[in-house]
């Protein structure tokens, strides 16, 4: 009796964790997306209907391109890439790089970023795109 109640406060509190964790990546989507679209409304110097249209676009697209460089990271495309550019900024610090291109793509793989980091800011674009499209409407 006293098991099953030890792995039902476990289970809830498993539960919680998670739904704590969700919560505050909505909340950090929601508050980045909402800077994004001040920036773009500063950065226009104008509060019209056209520029809050603007800058809705803008917070999204910025949004949904950070979680598609994010999926290429994953599918190592942009390795070629990133491994060149390290291996040149090291070779004038006079340094090597500690894994060659093979042991790099290989830990890239065994290691990709969670897929939790790449949904959230393509997910937080989408209520960025439906304001613009509604705003866009309206003009």
């Amino acid at each position: 009796m006293n098991e099953s109640k030890n792995t039902k406060l476990n289970d809830k509190n498993k539960i919680k964790k998670i739904v704590k964790k969700y919560l505050t990546i909505v909340i950090v989507s929601i508050i980045v997306s909402l800077v994004l679209a001040l920036f773009a409304l500063s950065w226009q110097d104008s509060y019209t209907l056209l520029a809050y249209c603007n800058a809705f676009y803008f917070s999204g697209f910025i949004l949904f391109f950070i979680g598609w460089i994010i999926l290429m990271s994953n599918m190592n495309i942009l390795s070629p890439l990133i491994y060149g550019l390290k291996t040149f900024v090291f070779m004038f610090a006079g340094k090597k790089q500690k894994l060659d291109y093979y042991e790099y793509l290989q830990e890239k793989k065994e290691n990709p970023i969670p897929n939790i980091v790449l949904l959230t800011p393509m997910l937080a674009s989408i209520p960025n795109f439906i304001v613009a499209i509604i705003l866009h409407i309206m003009l």
